[in-house]
């Protein structure tokens, strides 16, 4: 069947007659239209039951042409002329592919210059009886099932089949040059020379990319193979997460060329690698200024909300607290987030300085650093997992800084400072390891080839830190989740970034780089062990720190990754997989028969003391089960509302469910009277911190709450009414959601919990100083933290307004920041503090 359509849309009855992944549309003028049948470009070119355009037959012969010229060069100029000769012509069609091409898919992405320059010379007009018009249409004529329907077909289509023409010379020219040059390369064509561990890993390398060329070709088929989506859409155009594109992030421009370091291994080479790496490096660059800006236009960004709140967190903490700064970070070369107020930074860089000031200086032996590397790398992991640990558990890293005067946030800044000290101390003391041992290699062939790989290595892990920062910010990458998890509002791991293929990127990746460095050294026992005891701890904190806290803190529910996925999926994994559960489920069988067995035929489990002691010990459990369950069934009905339970809000505003600080709120509870006891009494929470239970309340009042008992207005033999009054003294001075609860006795168990209402910071009157003075005046002496017209400290007010709570009233209000040590300065003195305000607030309506 064949649909040409020249109108915008095509009819239903047409719908229902075909597959909607044919069906395409124009990007400007949205004209629909079914594509043709094409093949992949090894069919187009080598299969013979596939008919051929000129052009095609033209690239053929050429690339046997291209052996042809290199076997008599080889004999008439030699070799070495040859190999230089091929790795010239290679370049040149690499730019022609990662330039040429390039520059005509960015055009043609922003302003459909090709198409456009079709379309203005009228190509595939049918009256066009130029020789390059009739040339160019017969080529693509040739590649449809009737000659006659180019004309039919919109001139999107027509140009982007002739423009995957064009697109196979330059490739196939790429390829071609390529392998002839690694062929000139090899030194020994022999089967002996194979029998080596690089060739092995070298032919293993290559036909992973085989497949992931195949494997990325039935995922995206010949029109995203051929860049289609620059020249036209198709129907619910999107993109797709499957088999290899599960693996790694655009698998044909990264593991898609893995075959270029296999042949490198395979001829042992330097010079081959250094021009693979030139090779997929240029590729890199096609992908970051042509492909992916073009998929971000035509896509959008994948944007997961989990993974936006993840990002945001630095932002929030910065936000919420104007003395943080963004931590120092180690890039491997470099640093970043470099404060120069922050003396712990010079420190750091210090400690670098110092080190190779050290080793060029008195120049240790290699015994020396080895030891200096492994001990600092093993007492620093040691303190590191530590702490971590530790804090996973109990907090214990954040209450030792809290009990001796200091904050939260204070105590994670100490942490970022500890971690990435050790990061920085022992990365040096191993390059430096490195740089001992490599100065003592001499540089041959092999070792120039293993050397330039494990700069790769080191790439590699440096990368994946990069990746692994992107995905989990600063916030992510310091563990910020075991010291500040109250500023997590999502409880749910990123899949997003590099997390979206791999679950422990830096179990695997994250030691990349030190392996390198045995490639660097040429398998030096000393750097052996150190990658091996990195390893080892790696996997350690892994394993049974980091992954036990993020099971408790996100839940433990099995998250397979990209590569999980793809592996599964092989046929040969899945029986494996298959058997494994089978296996699983006969023990789980097994185990639930025997337990079904000792149930029927308990005499045979009672003979020995142990089970004796067991029996009669039931009664007890008995028992505390029997009290469990009265008590769990008294909470569940206390916890609802009956005829006698009221717990009603009043606000002086008149704003619905809405105090504004520090206005009083008024609560009205009645309770029946069995329920209620003298000890009962009522707190004031934030909802984000009680959200998880609402009917147990498992978080501190801080001294925000009141006893019942001295508040009863009313006693009946059915209830007790009373009225309390949350004022100045007992609310909160900070903004957000909060609610009331109600408590039986001097427990927390919840009998009854209040609507959530909104506390809101007041806004001060800016119209004049005088005005200005006189509301912040008012705002003060309500909240209890006035005398003589002086501000004063909760020591000596009210517990719960500080300084910060006056900072940000101000910042809330006015935008005007006053810092601690200016407050303390001017005691307080608000006709002094009203000044300043009203002066830096002109100053700062001036500069807008």
């Amino acid at each position: 069947m064949s649909v040409i359509v020249t109108d915008n849309t095509l009819s239903s009855e047409d719908l229902s007659d075909i597959d909607m992944s044919t069906v395409a549309k124009t990007r400007s003028s949205g004209i629909s239209f079914i594509t043709p049948e094409t093949h992949d470009m090894v069919r187009s070119l080598f299969d013979p039951t596939i008919k051929k355009s000129f052009l095609e037959l033209c690239i053929t012969i050429s690339l046997l042409l291209n052996f042809v010229a290199a076997y008599y060069c080889v004999q008439w100029f030699g070799q070495s002329f040859t190999r230089k000769l091929y790795i010239g012509q290679y370049i040149f069609w690499r730019l022609c592919y990662n330039g040429g091409i390039g520059i005509i898919l960015h055009y043609q992405s922003h302003y459909e210059s090709l198409t456009n320059w079709f379309k203005r010379n009228q190509i595939f007009n049918k009256k066009n009886n130029s020789l390059l018009a009739k040339f160019l249409q017969f080529e693509v004529g040739a590649k449809l099932p009737n000659k006659n329907q180019i004309y039919d077909y919109p001139q999107e289509l027509t140009t982007w089949l002739l423009f995957r023409q064009f697109f196979d010379l330059i490739l196939m020219q790429d390829f071609d040059t390529y392998i002839i040059f690694v062929f000139l390369s090899l030194p020994d064509t022999s089967l002996l020379y194979l029998l080596n561990w690089e060739s092995l890993l070298g032919m293993v390398l290559i036909i992973f990319n085989v497949w992931v060329k195949l494997d990325a070709h039935r995922v995206v088929k010949d029109f995203a193979w051929y860049w289609g989506d620059f020249f036209f859409l198709q129907t619910n155009s999107q993109l797709v997460f499957d088999g290899v594109f599960n693996i790694s992030p655009h698998p044909m421009y990264s593991i898609g060329y893995l075959g270029y370091y296999g042949l490198s291994l395979i001829t042992g080479d330097y010079q081959v690698l250094l021009v693979s790496i030139l090779g997929h490096f240029l590729q890199f660059l096609f992908l970051k200024y042509v492909e992916t800006p073009h998929i971000d236009r035509t896509y959008g960004q994948a944007n997961d909300s989990s993974t936006t709140t993840t990002a945001n967190i630095d932002d929030l903490i910065s936000k919420e607290n104007y003395d943080y700064s963004r931590p120092l970070i180690n890039n491997g070369l470099w640093m970043t987030n470099f404060n120069k107020l922050r003396a712990s930074d010079y420190f750091t860089i210090g400690t670098i300085v110092t080190l190779f000031s050290w080793y060029f200086t008195y120049l240790p032996s290699q015994k020396v650093l080895f030891s200096l590397t492994f001990a600092t790398k093993l007492i620093s992991w040691t303190i590191v997992s530590r702490i971590l640990y530790k804090q996973s558990r109990d907090k214990w890293f954040t209450k030792l800084f809290m009990k001796n005067g200091y904050t939260q946030l204070y105590s994670f800044q100490q942490w970022q400072f500890i971690y990435n000290y050790s990061l920085v101390l022992s990365y040096t003391l191993l390059m430096l390891q490195t740089i001992n041992n490599v100065r003592t290699i001499p540089f041959e062939e092999d070792t120039r080839t293993q050397f330039i790989f494990g700069l790769l290595l080191c790439s590699l892990q440096v990368w994946c830190d990069s990746e692994i920062r992107d995905a989990i910010s600063d916030f992510g990458w310091f563990y910020g989740d075991f010291f500040l998890s109250n500023y997590i509002a999502t409880r749910k791991l990123t899949s997003e970034g590099i997390y979206r293929y791999l679950n422990n990127p830096e179990a695997i990746l994250g030691v990349a780089g030190v392996w390198g460095t045995v490639l660097m050294t040429d398998f030096n026992k000393f750097n052996m062990i150190l990658a091996s005891l990195w390893t080892f701890l790696n996997f350690m904190l892994v394993k049974y720190i980091e992954t036990p806290h993020m099971e408790k803190l996100y839940g433990n529910e099995q998250r397979i990754s990209g590569v999980g996925k793809t592996l599964l999926s092989l046929k040969p994994l899945k029986r494996v997989s298959e058997i494994v559960d089978n296996i699983e489920h006969i023990i789980m069988r097994s185990l639930l028969n025997n337990n079904e067995n000792e149930a029927h035929y308990p005499h045979a489990v009672t003979k020995s003391n142990t089970d004796i002691s067991k029996l009669k010990s039931n009664t007890k459990d008995w028992e505390n089960v029997i009290e469990n369950v009265i008590e769990n069934a008294i909470k569940n009905v206390t916890s609802r509302l009956t005829p006698n339970c009221e717990f009603e809000l009043n606000f002086a505003t008149e704003e619905e469910a809405c105090s504004i600080i520090p206005q009083p709120v008024e609560i009205i509870w009645k309770l029946p009277v069995d329920l209620y006891d003298e000890n009962d009494w009522i707190g004031l929470y934030s909802v984000m911190s009680t959200r998880n239970n609402r009917e147990f309340t498992r978080v501190p009042s801080f001294g925000h709450w009141v006893h019942t008992g001295n508040h009863v207005l009313e006693r009946t033999d059915e209830f007790v009414k009373g009225k309390i009054v949350f004022d100045a003294s007992l609310l909160y001075y900070e903004v957000g959601i909060y609610e009331f609860r109600y408590h039986s006795k001097d427990t927390h168990k919840v009998l009854m919990i209040s609507t959530p209402f909104q506390l809101r910071l007041p806004k001060l009157d800016t119209t004049s100083e005088l005005k200005l003075k006189e509301s912040l005046l008012e705002f003060l002496s309500t909240a209890q933290v006035i005398k003589n017209e002086k501000f004063f400290d909760y020591e000596n007010g009210n517990k719960y307004f500080n300084i910060k709570s006056l900072q940000r009233v101000i910042k809330h209000s006015i935008g005007v920041e006053l810092s601690n040590e200016y407050i303390r300065k001017v005691n307080g003195d608000i006709d002094v503090m009203a000044n300043r305000i009203w002066d830096i607030k002109k100053i700062l309506d001036e500069l807008e």
